[in-house]
């Protein structure tokens, strides 16, 4: 038995309501232990300040710091930098961050509470299925894990201590970050047990320097060196004393010593993160998860002694279409976790009921009437039929067949053609309802099409009744909503926020479900699946989350994306689920597995806007730089673009997959036919953006959402 075992507490020691069952590790200063909740019945993992150079365990409970020396001194700043490194990790609710659900004090020491989850160390999956990483697992580990560090440092806080031991991996591969090392910070003892050498830089050396944002960036480029050419790098302190004396670096560059297991760009940046001086390191998270992923430009350092980039310039940003969410928001909400699925979200439920956030007015009485009611009953009197005047198609709107960048080689495929179509998609404006106070930022149709829900920046959803405009209920929320969904048996209403929760409602009630685990930061689409069991949403995480609604677990946590995403769709079979970034990417993952399928590239604007037809057969994307491009859904193969709109913010199939709804930033409407392209009927009236579209269920209708704070009603004629 190992002397970390003999000092370890014992099995079926009690500590507050947790019961200690085993040692999970150890480490220079502490032991990690899994315990269980007497209270809640789950299981989580309890880490225990016990620095075992400078203290020791007596009598079986107490730890008690040695009387020589400094050990007295450095075991309480150790002891208060634990304390406080799990207060702020508590606020934390990231998920690529350990989630610390509470902290004891006790047996003369203190203990941080985590929630538990099956998985393993990228160390320990290293040992199992061998020294390197491929690329695609490469880049599946470490963008989500900037992701989390980015989180951290925007919070001021530092890891200090990241190697493949302190990277845990899923049970469904998703990685995070654990055992933070603020509480090896400013002690005597810190060169004998708080570094790990090949993995902290120079600057973690006594008198070397001060620890920043890059010394994270040093350590997560040394793991990746080690996941890259099987081997860690060698340690900083002899790099730095070998720069000193003018020799060469003893450390082999990525470049060389990474083969061919990597694009080179990816074995560049891993040198430039393992650059001796902190100043000619990536000077972020963000900055160096945008060099991975090709983002901005750089150049090389003439004084570099490993040959990586030096410096790095940002890529210019392009006009936000959409109120960007609070800068560098942290979440530090409650909300249901993955380890105890719904248990945790019932508490949340009674929290948003006592605060009185919940204001669903009337609303049974309405679906009560509807029991008799056709789907969609004629337009009430009094309202303008008078047809909006449609636009003709402009010449240079002719569909094009240039094949995609990412396309297999040859001619792209064309959209079947009809022989025939109206010359005119006619449409009546039947309602302009108001009731929002901001802009309307979501729409979406009930299964049934009785009634639609808007939601919008003034922090409440509206049900209206479909066939009049009429209210049905209103829930207010502490946050602006960006998102709203309605699963297919209209159960369930979906929102997102730019408080980065996505909640579960009971449509009907307007009772809430809950929170989901997952997103940190704004959220931007959510959906369901056709089948109703998955609910997914994405947004500035640059992650694309995926949820079992039966039991809030999350299923999947998407990597590929670098930049935020705004627009979300399950195909209609539900196999699969397409995700659209500012990185002008397109992407198709295959739900099942959890596995980027295709990638389609070739947008020259930032993608703002995703939908896939009905039939299953075509993808549509809009983006800031005007353009539509469509695709055929199952291999990725660009078909047209459709360029000379403005900002593509919204996009919407009909039923029938025969017309395509584009909500643009010049306050119309277009609706397209998906034969060839032509531009049917220009929709006018909105005072300003148009957000959000939807079709209702049989394709009579058609909402609009706008940032001129109404949500418009038209009625459709299908020719």
């Amino acid at each position: 038995m190992s002397a970390f075992h003999k000092s370890a507490l014992g099995s079926g020691y009690r500590l507050a309501e947790y019961t200690i069952e085993s040692v999970l590790g150890h480490g220079g200063f502490g032991i990690t232990y899994l315990a269980h909740d007497t209270s809640l019945g789950a299981q989580v993992a309890i880490k225990e300040y016990l620095p075992h150079e400078i203290a020791s365990r007596e009598n079986k409970t107490q730890v008690l710091p040695n009387p020589e020396g400094d050990a007295v001194r450095d075991y309480q700043t150790g002891l208060k930098n634990f304390v406080k490194e799990a207060r702020a990790l508590a606020r934390f609710k990231h998920p690529n961050i350990v989630r610390v659900l509470r902290f004891l004090e006790a047996n003369g020491t203190a203990y941080m509470v985590m929630e538990y989850e099956e998985g393993q160390s990228l160390a320990d999956y290293l040992r199992r299925n061998g020294p390197r990483l491929d690329e695609q697992m490469l880049l599946r580990v470490f963008i989500p894990i900037l992701n989390g560090l980015n989180a951290v440092h925007e919070a001021e806080m530092l890891h200090l201590d990241i190697k493949p031991e302190n990277i845990y991996l899923r049970k469904d591969g998703s990685p995070m970050l654990i055992d933070f090392g603020s509480a090896r910070q400013g002690t005597t003892h810190m060169h004998k047990v708080a570094l790990t050498h090949g993995y902290a830089p120079v600057e973690q050396y006594p008198d070397k320097g001060e620890p920043g944002p890059s010394t994270d960036v040093y350590a997560i480029g040394a793991s990746m060196y080690r996941c890259v050419t099987g081997k860690k790098p060698d340690d900083s302190l002899d790099r730095h004393e070998a720069v000193l004396k003018y020799q060469v670096d003893p450390l082999t560059p990525a470049v060389k010593a990474g083969g061919n297991s990597c694009q080179r760009n990816i074995l560049e940046c891993i040198d430039w993160a393992l650059q001796v001086y902190p100043r000619d390191r990536p000077q972020s998270a963000r900055e160096f998860q945008d060099a991975l992923m090709g983002k901005g430009s750089r150049s090389r350092s003439n004084s570099s002694n490993i040959g990586q980039p030096a410096t790095f310039k940002r890529s210019a940003s392009t006009t936000a279409y959409r109120r960007p969410p609070t800068p560098a928001r942290k979440s530090n909400r409650d909300s249901s976790s993955a380890a105890v699925g719904w248990m945790a979200a019932g508490l949340m439920v009674a929290s948003l009921a006592v605060a009185g956030f919940l204001y669903w007015s009337d609303i049974k009485v309405y679906f009560d009437l509807f029991e008799n009611q056709p789907a969609n009953p004629p337009i009430p009197s009094g309202v303008s039929n008078k047809p909006v005047k449609a636009s003709a198609a402009p010449a240079e709107n002719a569909p094009t067949t240039v094949p995609s960048a990412t396309s297999p080689a040859g001619p792209a495929k064309p959209m079947p053609k009809r022989v025939t179509h109206a010359p005119t998609f006619p449409s009546v404006l039947a309602k302009t309802i108001t009731g929002h106070q901001d802009w309307v930022q979501s729409v979406a149709f009930s299964p049934d099409g009785k009634w639609f829900a808007s939601a919008g920046l003034d922090k409440t959803i509206r049900l209206w009744v479909a066939a009049t405009g009429t209210p049905l209920g209103t829930l207010r929320q502490s946050y602006a909503v960006n998102a709203i969904a309605v699963s297919s048996g209209g159960k369930w209403l979906a929102s997102a926020g730019d408080d980065g929760t996505v909640r579960l409602w009971e449509a009907k009630s307007g009772t809430p479900r809950g929170a989901l685990s997952g997103p940190g930061y704004a959220v931007y689409a959510v959906t369901f699946s056709p089948d109703g069991k998955l609910v997914a949403a994405a947004g500035k995480d640059r992650l694309v989350f995926v949820w079992g609604v039966n039991d809030g677990r999350r299923v999947h946590t998407l990597a590929g994306h670098t930049g935020d995403i705004y627009s979300l769709a399950f195909s209609p079979d539900g196999k699969s689920l397409a995700s659209a970034g500012t990185d002008r990417t397109l992407l198709v993952w295959n739900v099942t597995h959890g596995l980027e399928a295709i990638r389609m590239a070739g947008h020259k604007g930032k993608l703002l806007s995703l939908a896939w037809s009905p039939n299953g057969k075509w993808l549509a994307s809009g983006d800031a730089g005007q353009a539509i491009r469509m695709w055929d859904a199952n291999t990725g193969t660009h078909i047209r673009t459709i360029a000379n709109n403005q900002a593509v913010l919204t996009l919407a199939y009909s039923p029938d997959s025969r017309w395509l709804a584009a909500g643009l930033a010049g306050k119309t409407i277009h609706i397209f036919d998906t034969g060839d392209g032509a531009v049917m009927q220009t929709l006018a009236g909105h005072q300003d953006h148009v957000q959000s579209l939807a079709f209702s269920p049989d394709g009579s209708l058609l909402v609009s959402g706008s940032r001129d704070k109404t949500v418009r009603l038209w009625k459709t004629k299908n020719p």
